[in-house]
């Protein structure tokens, strides 16, 4: 038995590799989103073929794309909806073919956090490194650090084991990890607190107090 279907309700929402960082998959009605560790490497349209068993994903294009590159880096050779998972097969163009089994997630594209702006106001402001040397300045939801700016969310973990007043305050892309060196900042009991990476050096833990 073969027939088209517009739409599969269960497909809507986002998926992600269990206990895996990197592969999410975000379904909207006909539109599917694909994504590595946060940045989407494929937009398109899709329409699915429901079978007995399970339902093939038929998506109008296939190539996976880093944001900026020139090139594919891969294409998606099959993506299948069964058993209430999603099972995605990838071709490269090196390593060949690539598989990966993916669930429904609550996550967001920060993982196992909620975005939570209300705290922009309070956090307002120039902040200084206790050494004196490094200076940030928040203003609204742009947060300018050696006169580098980028837009910011405030995060706050779903854990019930996280402190409810910690919060991280993250680059609007997904995708990145930090700010000129220093990892994402958390601010807890009134100051920031983050860690510069240095290549073959450990880490470095920062302090930052509010000035202004």
């Amino acid at each position: 038995m073969l027939f088209k279907s517009k739409s599969i309700s269960e497909l809507n929402g986002a998926w992600e590799e269990p206990g895996v960082i990197g592969r999410r998959i975000e379904i909207d009605s006909d539109k599917i989103v694909i994504l590595w560790r946060g940045s989407p490497v494929l937009e398109t349209k899709f329409r699915s073929v429901k079978r007995e068993d399970y339902s093939t994903l038929y998506l109008q294009q296939n190539g996976l794309r880093y944001k900026n590159a020139n090139y594919e880096y891969a294409q998606i050779k099959e993506i299948k909806f069964i058993n209430d998972t999603l099972e995605i097969k990838e071709q490269f163009p090196i390593s060949g073919e690539s598989k990966a089994t993916l669930k429904k997630t609550s996550n967001t594209r920060y993982g196992d956090y909620d975005i939570d702006d209300s705290i922009l106001e309070e956090i307002k402001g120039i902040w200084k490194s206790q050494d004196g040397y490094f200076e940030i300045k928040i203003n609204n939801d742009e947060l300018s650090l050696n006169g580098k700016k980028t837009n910011i969310h405030i995060l706050r973990s779903r854990s019930e084991y996280e402190p409810s007043n910690r919060y991280i305050i993250a680059d609007v892309d997904p995708s990145v990890d930090g700010f000129q060196g220093f990892t994402r900042f958390i601010y807890e009991n009134g100051i920031l607190s983050t860690t510069m990476i240095v290549l073959d050096a450990g880490t470095i833990e920062y302090i930052f107090q509010k000035v202004k």
